[in-house]
């Protein structure tokens, strides 16, 4: 008998180590931040916008914020730079800064089912008469560093921090960057937060960021069912 279960447990081993571990714990991660996100989406408190992600840049620039106010609007992920154009537009204070921070040639690795270059402008940048506009091109690993050492004394006012980069590692190495700066009043909008199959990454980012630092923040919107955007308190 404890012949026959040895044998029994040894093929059960034999056979699991066919499986392709990597995949399958994949999956399981994903199903398991998926659930964490509708329960989030659900029990959030956040009013429903239920426009799309533009109508929402434009109300929250337009309405929900002066559009005479001085702030700094960071854009993590600008692409063809849909989302940074109404800001651009909005805001009337010549005081405002807004910075962009891509790459411009794609997703520097897979997302998901997007690959690697997914997202590409060819390296061409947006371009906008303003000169309250600027752009940090590269991976924001390099760029957001100095950056920030450079515009620490300018960091002051009301940030709007928008994230669209894709990507767990630089949607929480931008939140981690730039949690010393932010106060109560800045709202950070994330792009890609509920999603079907990629809630391992922005959400992802989000709830380790709120974990390790414990910042006091309220939600305002989902939008979507895609996008979500939260205030600091």
């Amino acid at each position: 008998m404890k012949q026959q279960l040895k044998k029994v447990i040894l093929l059960f081993f034999k056979l699991l180590g066919k499986i392709n571990t990597q995949k399958v714990s994949y999956l399981l991660i994903n199903w398991g931040y998926l659930i964490k996100s509708e329960k989030h989406y659900n029990t959030n408190g956040a009013k429903i916008f239920e426009q799309n992600r533009i109508a929402f840049h434009k109300f929250l620039a337009g309405e929900y914020l002066n559009p005479n106010d001085e702030i700094l609007y960071l854009e993590f992920g600008v692409c063809n730079g849909d989302s940074f154009k109404r800001w651009v537009e909005i805001n009337k204070n010549p005081n405002t800064k807004l910075i962009g921070f891509d790459t411009f040639t794609g997703l520097p690795q897979d997302w998901g089912s997007e690959k690697k270059g997914t997202f590409s402008t060819n390296g061409q940048i947006p371009q906008f008469d303003d000169n309250r506009v600027s752009f940090e091109v590269g991976l924001i690993q390099d760029t957001l560093p100095d950056f920030l050492k450079k515009m620490e004394s300018n960091l002051k006012g009301k940030i709007i921090v928008h994230i669209d980069v894709d990507l767990y590692n630089a949607s929480l190495y931008t939140l981690i960057l730039l949690n010393p700066y932010l106060k109560k009043g800045d709202i950070v909008i994330f792009d890609d937060f509920h999603t079907l199959t990629k809630t391992a990454h922005e959400f992802r980012a989000y709830l380790d960021y709120a974990s390790l630092f414990n910042r006091n923040h309220k939600p305002l919107y989902n939008i979507n069912h895609a996008q979500f955007a939260f205030e600091f308190e």
